[in-house]
Order: C-alpha cells, then sequence, then structure tokens
C-alpha cells in the first residue's frame, strides 16, 4: 500500500473538499492517505493565475496545476520539512473548473474539472465528465461579462449553490453534483499517480 504523509488541496470550496475526500476514501484500500476529516488542517486559499472563468482545455490545466504547486509550496513552508524527508510522500492538489467550445457556431460550452496532483517532481491528471451550460449562461459570463454569481440568478437564487450541490446539481436535477465531478476527476488522478511505474514501462 502506498501511503501519503501529508497534502494540502489549494482551495476552500466545499463542494470540491467534499469531492477530494470521497475520491481518497475510494482508493483507501490501494493508498493511505491522512486525516481529511478537518478540511481546515489540509486545504489552503491559493491563486489560479488564470481567468474566474477558464475557457479552454489548456487554461483549466494550467490553472489546476497551479493551484496544484502553490498548495504544495504552502503544505512545504508548514509542518512538512522541504523537501520531504526520504521515503516519504507529500501532495498538493488542485481542481479547476473550466470550459471548452464543443459547437462554436453556436456558442456552445462544456463544463467539466480538471484534478492535477502535484508531487514535488511531476504532475498527475484526472478529468471529468463535462457537461453543457446553458447559452444565455454562457452570454452572461463570456459577453456581458457578468460574474458567475450573478449570471446565474435566472437559474438559480441560492446564494450558496457554489459550495453545495454547484450548478450542474441544479441543472441535473440531483443526477449528479460537483462533489461527485471533483471526486471522478480526483479519482483519476490518482489511479495515474498509482499506476505511474507501469506508465513508464509501457510508453
Amino acid at each position: 500500500m502506498e501511503i501519503i504523509h501529508a497534502l494540502m488541496l489549494g482551495t476552500k470550496n466545499a463542494a470540491k473538499i467534499h469531492g477530494v475526500q470521497t475520491a481518497f476514501a475510494d482508493v483507501c484500500e490501494a493508498l493511505q492517505a491522512p486525516d481529511l476529516t478537518l478540511s481546515e488542517t489540509w486545504t489552503c486559499q491559493v491563486e489560479t493565475g488564470v481567468s474566474d472563468e477558464p475557457w479552454g482545455f489548456a487554461s483549466t490545466v494550467q490553472g489546476a496545476q497551479n493551484r496544484a504547486q502553490a498548495a504544495y509550496a504552502h503544505l512545504m513552508s508548514g509542518s512538512v520539512p522541504s523537501p520531504a524527508p526520504t521515503g516519504q510522500v507529500a501532495f498538493g492538489i488542485g481542481v479547476e473548473s473550466g470550459f471548452i467550445d464543443v459547437t462554436p457556431v453556436t456558442f456552445t460550452l462544456y463544463n467539466f474539472d480538471v484534478c492535477a496532483i502535484f508531487d514535488g517532481q511531476a504532475y498527475y491528471l484526472g478529468i471529468s465528465p463535462g457537461f453543457e451550460y446553458p447559452r444565455r449562461l454562457v452570454r452572461n459570463i463570456f459577453l456581458h461579462r457578468q460574474p458567475f454569481q450573478q449570471a446565474r440568478q435566472y437559474i438559480t437564487t441560492t446564494a450558496d449553490v457554489e459550495q453545495q450541490a454547484g450548478l450542474v446539481g441544479v441543472l441535473a436535477g440531483g443526477l449528479i453534483d460537483r462533489p461527485e465531478m471533483t471526486r471522478l476527476a480526483t479519482r483519476l488522478a490518482l489511479i495515474r499517480y498509482l499506476r505511474r511505474h507501469d506508465y513508464t514501462r509501457w510508453d
């Protein structure tokens, strides 16, 4: 079993935190993580270095990697010595939500999550499924430059929806929510990490 001695997630968003917690619980037979019960002990707010609503796959990946690297730096500056002791593994984790342009002629954008895990040397990425944003919402955000909370008022006025099910939870009527999207992206990043030696052999 692999042992992660310390980790830090680069967000204070409750929906993303819950998704990461669940992903680590999913792989508990293959990977032992620190206690993730108290989010204040393993999360921090970081700068993404990209737009608040990243447009494009490359920009979204960059945001996730920036979050992961900043979280790792935060972790190293705290209780974990820098570099980590030999044989001990520390993770910085970043989750970024972004958009890809699927049908440019109709301005149809899909929203998805990228999870980046950084171990001080390499990034391991996982990508969630995506879903279509209503085109009026897309116009509000990208053409009218409205802040997201204002842009989505015609869909939901729930003040903290981004911290709970997310807009996807509202649109999907409970079929999927933001924590589940984050869980999937994180779990896939963890699988890429756990099979990293096999990938080296397969490449």
